[in-house]
């Protein structure tokens, strides 16, 4: 039964109430006393009447007041708590809100079973189920994010392993993807020895036919040097696919504590997200290589090489270090196209490009600058370094017969190097300048030689 509201406030009603049968109780308790066996003339005055009515209001504004302090405490602390929480909603900074929040200042302590009992706990599941979706919405939104600003594949796995072992109760992770017909580690978090994990039956179940594995290892399991510094509790096996084709799988293991609810959702949410992305980044991959690389050759192109140059001669010009370019140029070309044909000429291109690669260092650059002319970028080599690798590179071309059938094809280069800073010039053009009169200079003077810049004289 609901009784009557007297105004807008329910304690001001109860108070209300309360003064009433405290009125009911002062009119009847006279009466009461009568039929208990007092005479009349001693209870029904207006004195006695006067005095139950105060007792009467006084009794009513006492229970007023009790229930004010044990039930009204408890009410408000609730009505504050979800002030806080829909205020940060409404400004859209729950998150802020939640990464303050612990469990004394947020929660409610349920201190009884009753309805103020059931409020509070309900407010506290009320409140759980808030925080981790606003965690939940922030890791996907943070994840989202990875996907879109990483389109280089190897950073792409760092960083998602880095997320969900920074979100989840994962503590280690590698990516493998399946490329040339091979299966290799892109990234690697908690793992020892991953490249020994493309060698079991599990992981290429799941690279080759898309099978997902879950194993739970009992606590008395010790695993066989697969993992470092913990004994995983679980190993997730899951497949990367993008529209039916197995682009690799992710290796997940977790530590002391099994996965949650949320593990398992995250997990599954990677590895599917993961299809797309991995995807559009091989892609993007592939586009950067087409872009850099010079389609005969497999040598940077021209306009690579140029920007790589430029970046290069910053770097010298600031840390005023050592910088050569060397400019390679086949002799005679011309006649190896017009009498054998554009196919042998791209042979003896291709030839060419392997040899300038083979013979230069971890660091230093070839670039297939024009038809049969290559720039090589040589750091930290002075002018005279640069010259007696050419001088090699000259030597091992002229040793080197090209076969055509029955027909052996010998070729030339002639070589123009320019040291920066022993030529002191402004930008990368013009050292690339420079080194192209060395070059002509020795097209010049009789071909097959290496020219530096500095002595042109000679």
């Amino acid at each position: 039964m609901q009784i009557p509201r007297l105004t807008k406030s329910i304690f001001l009603d109860q108070f209300l109430y309360m003064q009433m049968v405290g009125v009911v109780i002062g009119l009847c308790f006279p009466h009461f006393l009568v039929w208990y066996g007092f005479p009349p003339e001693e209870v029904l005055t207006w004195q006695f009447y006067l005095l139950t009515q105060v007792a009467g209001q006084i009794v009513g504004l006492l229970s007023f007041l009790m229930i004010s302090m044990v039930v009204r405490p408890h009410l408000k602390q609730l009505s504050l708590k979800m002030q806080d929480i829909a205020k940060g909603l409404n400004e859209k900074d729950f998150l802020d809100y939640s990464a303050k929040c612990n469990e004394e200042l947020c929660t409610m302590d349920v201190v009884s079973n009753d309805e103020i009992g059931v409020s509070a706990s309900a407010y506290n599941q009320l409140l759980s189920a808030l925080l981790s979706a606003h965690e939940n919405e922030q890791l996907f939104n943070n994840f989202t994010t990875v996907m879109s600003q990483n389109l280089e594949v190897n950073a792409l796995s760092e960083k998602t392993i880095d997320l969900l072992i920074s979100s989840t109760k994962i503590e280690a992770a590698t990516i493998l993807l399946f490329k040339n017909g091979e299966i290799n580690v892109e990234a690697t978090q908690g793992i020892l020895k991953p490249q020994t994990l493309t060698e079991h039956t599990s992981v290429l179940d799941a690279v080759n036919k898309g099978k997902a594995q879950r194993i739970t290892l009992p606590k008395h399991i010790q695993l066989d040097g697969v993992l470092t510094h913990f004994t995983p509790t679980e190993v997730f096996i899951e497949p990367i696919e993008f529209k039916g084709t197995h682009l690799g799988v992710m290796i997940a293991a977790t530590g002391s504590e099994m996965a949650d609810d949320r593990t398992n959702t995250t997990l599954h949410l990677f590895v599917r997200s993961m299809g797309l992305a991995l995807n559009n980044a091989l892609i993007h991959s592939k586009f950067q290589r087409l872009a850099a690389y010079d389609g005969l050759t497999n040598i940077y192109n021209r306009r690579f090489g140029m920007a790589r140059l430029k970046e290069d001669f910053g770097r010298a010009s600031r840390e005023q270090s050592a910088l050569s370019v060397v400019m390679v140029d086949v002799d005679h070309f011309k006649n190896i196209n017009d009498n054998y044909g554009h196919l042998v000429g791209d042979k003896a291109i291709m030839l060419i490009a392997s040899i300038l690669k083979d013979t230069l260092r971890d660091g230093d650059i070839v670039i297939r600058y024009g038809g049969e002319e290559f720039l090589m970028i040589l750091q930290g080599a002075s002018s005279k370094d640069a010259a007696e690798v050419s001088e090699r590179i000259r030597y091992q071309i002229e040793d080197t017969v090209f076969n055509h059938g029955e027909q052996q094809i010998g070729m030339t280069v002639s070589i123009g190097v320019c040291g920066y800073p022993e030529t002191l010039v402004t930008n990368e053009v013009l050292l690339l300048d420079k080194a192209d009169q060395a070059l002509y200079h020795a097209k010049q003077t009789g071909r097959n030689r290496v020219v530096q810049f500095g002595a042109l004289s000679d």
